[in-house]
């Protein structure tokens, strides 16, 4: 389970039986304030629920919130039915704030997704360049590439076109990559259509290389989505760094 899933586990029913607890401890304000004034209590809890679980929490919240309002505090109580305008005003309004507060909430989450994402991406170039220094096995390097950008495998190729190193390491040579993709967004040269994933665009199904030319000729990294989420712009870019700093290694003929 990971943790967008544990903390949808966690507060959607947090606020939910929060919202309903809520509902039945103001039963005894309902006879001195009307609805409209006792769903302001339920405003805080909706827009924490939303920023601490994300969307679909804040979401299940404001639901959960508007109808038990509208169950113990509306008259007539104890049914869904509703009978003053003001009451209805109040039930609308409610469930209108709460799903804006669960929609920021899934905004912070998405930024927060990203933010941690960009994290990664530099602690894996970080860790490429000590792999390098220290003179490390490409294929190890190439792995922890492979798993910091969710990649399903990469091959880099010397100039005749041999595996140089690869990830997973595979017992035969791995397939050539079909398609040659642009180094300024790694997308194919010849393909006007490109696909988008939730993060961005998608690498070819046959996979994508990327030619980085050297004194002798060519080498190429080649790459192979690992799900159908894409690349953002931060992770293209950071895969660009990483195939320049593979370039200069192999130019400098240094990679065991």
């Amino acid at each position: 389970m990971n943790s967008r899933e544990e903390r949808f586990a966690v507060w959607v029913p947090l606020g939910a039986l929060g919202a309903m607890a809520l509902s039945i401890a103001l039963i005894p304000l309902r006879g001195v304030t009307s609805a409209s004034n006792l769903a302001f209590a339920f405003l805080p809890g909706t827009i924490l629920v939303a920023e601490l679980g994300g969307r679909s929490a804040g979401l299940v919240t404001a639901l959960v919130a508007a109808m038990s309002l509208n169950f113990f505090l509306t008259e007539p109580y104890l049914t869904l039915t509703i009978t003053k305008t003001e009451d209805v005003i109040a039930f609308v309004a409610l469930a209108v704030c709460g799903l804006i507060a669960a929609a920021f909430g899934g905004r912070r989450e998405r930024w927060s997704a990203a933010a941690g994402r960009s994290h990664a991406y530099e602690d894996a170039l970080g860790r490429l360049v000590t792999h390098l220094d220290h003179g490390d096995p490409l294929d190890g390097a190439l792995e922890d590439l492979r798993q910091a950008f969710g990649l399903g495998r990469i091959v880099v190729r010397d100039v005749d076109g041999h595996v140089r190193a690869a990830a997973p390491i595979e017992a035969d040579p791995p397939p050539r990559a079909e398609a040659v993709l642009a180094p300024d967004t790694l997308s194919p040269v010849e393909d006007s259509y490109q696909k988008w994933g939730r993060q961005g665009f998608r690498l070819p199904a046959g996979g994508g290389r990327l030619p980085l030319p050297v004194a002798s000729g060519t080498i190429t990294l080649e790459l192979w989505e690992g799900s159908r989420d894409g690349l953002s712009l931060e992770a293209r870019r950071s895969l660009w760094l990483a195939a320049a700093l593979l370039r200069r290694e192999l130019t400098a003929g240094t990679t065991r």
